[in-house]
């Protein structure tokens, strides 16, 4: 016999992510579309409204009698409630934390930052974070309606929320979930920033082609996740996606990984200093100069700027062209702190793309991010949301969605 809370467990999320990536339905629509009778999606529909989650428009239709619904309800359309829940994002980086909250239709409502410093132990970016929570509860809008909290940070995570590696930040061998869930008192995920930002790119984006995905984050290093079928390929031990450790040579630069030749080290921006500047010993702010310095030297007719644009596209291209032959994506989207240099070259890249991969295979979009310097946080937010909310997540079979 069939677990009737999990039935009604499983039909509640389908119908939130039903109207969150395919928007306002009718009560008929939702009964039809969940292959249940009108009165069981009665009872869900107006148990999430009860709950908050849900709204429902009361205007009476010119087809109201076509509708299935409850005796003596008009007509409307049922929608989320994007006020209804709320979800926060976190991106632990060197020197900053970034912050993003995204209501129940995965909108940001709002996002900042606070410096730290660059040797952040974990105990202090959980303190931080903790009382950045409790500051936006404080916030009417946000009171009680925080459901959860993922956080990234640029290593290598498990699935589990154990950092393996940040080196970047110091830290090995991590426990941060359980710091986390022991600080604060509500849901906790632990996300690479990678990851993060390919999983918000698309979660975002509902109306975009996401049977697969790949995304690559581009600034100090290479980041790089795949999406398919709305998760997160995440490998046997939860680590998959190091895309910028592909070998491309066996010349170039010393990655942070120890060997030569990677992706990560022909495009990120220690790259671009070097094929520009002829170095690339920087400082900071210099680097984050960069990206945006190179393409004004480049729009200016500077040869070594466009010199290094050359460069730039060429890497990236074959590092994309190697994904897409492997994995057979519907999109390809770039982000990360190099889009000044992306805007530039991304035509370009795709037209190398085209050229480069194996005959037959369909050509992905190429793409930059919509999300900008916050696509860490967002994603992590986003994360959270889909841990709460999302179908997607849960394995199921048809007849467990029968009440």
């Amino acid at each position: 016999m069939v677990d009737q809370t999990l039935a009604k467990y499983l039909n509640e999320l389908r119908i939130l992510t039903m109207l969150r990536t395919q928007g306002p339905a009718s009560r008929a629509d939702i009964a039809r579309r969940l292959g249940v009778t009108p009165a069981t999606s009665t009872r869900l529909i107006n148990g999430l409204i009860e709950r908050d989650l849900l709204e429902e428009s009361r205007g009476l239709s010119s087809k109201v009698k076509d509708e299935l619904r409850e005796p003596g309800r008009p007509g409307g359309r049922v929608s989320l409630n994007p006020g209804g829940a709320f979800f926060l994002g976190v991106e632990i980086g060197v020197g900053v934390i970034r912050f993003a909250v995204i209501d129940l239709m995965a909108n940001v409502v709002d996002s900042s930052e606070i410096s730290v410093s660059r040797e952040l132990p974990p105990s202090a970016a959980v303190a931080a974070i903790s009382n950045q929570l409790s500051l936006v509860e404080k916030q009417r809008q946000f009171k009680s309606k925080i459901m959860s909290v993922g956080v990234t940070v640029p290593g290598i995570v498990t699935s589990e929320g154990y950092v393996i590696n940040l080196p970047i930040l110091g830290w090995k061998s991590t426990d941060l979930l359980a710091e986390l869930s022991a600080a604060i008192p509500l849901p906790c995920f632990v996300e690479n920033n990678a990851n993060a930002a390919a999983f918000g790119a698309v979660y975002t984006q509902p109306s975009l082609p996401s049977v697969c995905t790949i995304f690559l984050k581009l600034g100090t290093d290479c980041g790089g996740a795949a999406v398919i079928n709305g998760r997160l390929l995440r490998g046997a031990s939860g680590t998959a996606g190091e895309f910028g450790h592909i070998r491309l040579s066996d010349e170039g630069a010393l990655c942070s990984c120890g060997q030569k030749g990677c992706l990560e080290s022909w495009v990120n921006l220690g790259a671009l200093a070097r094929n520009y500047l002829g170095t690339d010993k920087l400082t900071e702010s210099q680097f984050a100069a960069l990206p945006a310095e190179v393409a004004e030297k480049a729009d200016a007719g500077d040869e070594k700027a466009l010199s290094a644009l050359d460069t730039f596209s060429h890497w990236m291209s074959l590092g994309i062209v190697s994904l897409i032959n492997l994995f057979n994506p519907s999109a390809v989207i770039l982000g990360g702190v190099m889009r000044p240099v992306l805007e530039r070259t991304v035509d370009r890249i795709r037209d190398s793309v085209q050229a480069g991969i194996i005959s037959g295979i369909p050509v992905p979009e190429v793409r930059l991010s919509e999300l900008g310097k916050f696509e860490c946080a967002i994603g992590a937010a986003t994360v959270a949301h889909h841990h709460a909310f999302d179908i997607s997540r849960v394995e199921i079979h048809e007849h467990e969605l029968q009440p």
